[in-house]
């Protein structure tokens, strides 16, 4: 299982490149906005795809509050710190810092000083609430789990994206004190009860989890074209992550990618080597995307974005790769890369 969860990580690692350089395309509707929406629409599921690896790999764990917090934290905080001065500087050298040293302290302890680093703060409040969970998880019945899940996606899924088209169910949520089933901690929950059926009962089809895969994601680029057709503008509403469609992919994709990782045992040492590499991937792929569009930028005008963003993702994809694997081979580096 091993291979499985580590080819899912270096999978939904690459689709977040994808989705990022597929997003410099949606902002209007122009000639390549199908295409930027398509795959946007068919990668969505890569957040949730990370949270579900972490409830799959924490959630039946035996282990005391603080004790889990100590192994967590020490291997989030530093990486969190590290990227966001090196961000931090960055904006600082194009003219766009926070001040002082405690501005820019200040800055980071309220929230990202670049976008993309949004997750490693949303990181922090699932682990805060993981090892409750964990006892939940862990003395629940399959019953139990399913009705959970249920709650949550009808509290923090269907209700948020029903409410987009009839306002008056938007304080259902508050009126009712449904905040426990808030959050994208459930998706951890989420990836535990998944993991556990496919330990059990196998990864289904692939066929069958392939076509939800792009069914879901067809559907989600199809909504999202509708909307913004219709509104004139680009509407994200379909695009949330805890949107249903995007759900439904991300169970689709969670359990296809494990099967085929399962295929790649006899590579498991080199798919652990690049799992690692993930977390520093993930933090330096924007930088690497937006030093590289200096160049590629002028070359790609009046072309189409259908074979120009794969193309673009596996480019940054491999020059983040390289740099991230190489600094990774020096141990005490590891902590923050």
């Amino acid at each position: 299982m091993n291979a499985g969860l580590d080819f899912c990580r270096i999978a939904a690692c690459f689709m977040v490149v994808v989705l990022h350089i597929a997003s410099a395309g949606a902002i209007q509707l122009d000639d390549n906005w199908m295409s930027s929406n398509i795959y946007n629409s068919l990668v969505r599921s890569c957040v949730p795809l990370f949270l579900m690896l972490s409830g799959a790999l924490l959630l039946n764990r035996s282990e005391g509050a603080i004790r889990f917090y100590q192994k967590r934290f020490v291997r989030i905080l530093p990486p969190l710190l590290f990227w966001s001065v090196f961000y931090a500087l960055w904006r600082a050298t194009m003219g766009v810092g926070h001040g002082s040293v405690w501005q820019a302290a200040l800055a980071m302890l309220q929230g990202p000083v670049y976008y993309h680093l949004w997750y490693l703060y949303a990181i922090i409040g699932v682990y805060l609430i993981m090892p409750f969970m964990a006892k939940v998880y862990q003395h629940s019945g399959p019953q139990e789990k399913r009705v959970f899940l249920g709650m949550w996606l009808a509290v923090s899924c269907l209700l948020p994206t029903v409410a987009q088209f009839a306002p008056a169910l938007a304080n259902l949520t508050n009126t009712y004190e449904l905040f426990s089933f808030m959050g994208y901690a459930g998706y951890a929950f989420l990836g535990a009860y998944v993991f556990e059926h496919i330990r059990l009962h196998g990864p289904g089809n692939a066929w069958v989890n392939l076509g939800g895969f792009f069914i879901s994601g067809a559907l989600t680029a199809a909504a999202t074209h509708a909307m913004s057709v219709q509104q004139d503008v680009p509407n994200q509403v379909f695009y949330s992550y805890v949107s249903p469609l995007v759900v439904l992919a991300a169970i689709c994709a969670f359990r296809l990618l494990l099967a085929l990782g399962g295929q790649l045992v006899r590579h498991s040492k080199l798919l652990a080597e690049l799992s690692g590499c993930t977390l520093g991937l993930y933090c330096l792929h924007v930088f690497i995307m937006n030093r590289a569009s200096i160049v590629y930028g002028p070359l790609i005008e009046g072309h189409s974005l259908a074979w120009l963003i794969p193309l673009l993702a596996v480019g940054v994809f491999m020059l983040t790769l390289i740099p991230i694997y190489l600094i990774r081979l020096i141990k005490p580096v590891r902590a923050v890369i």
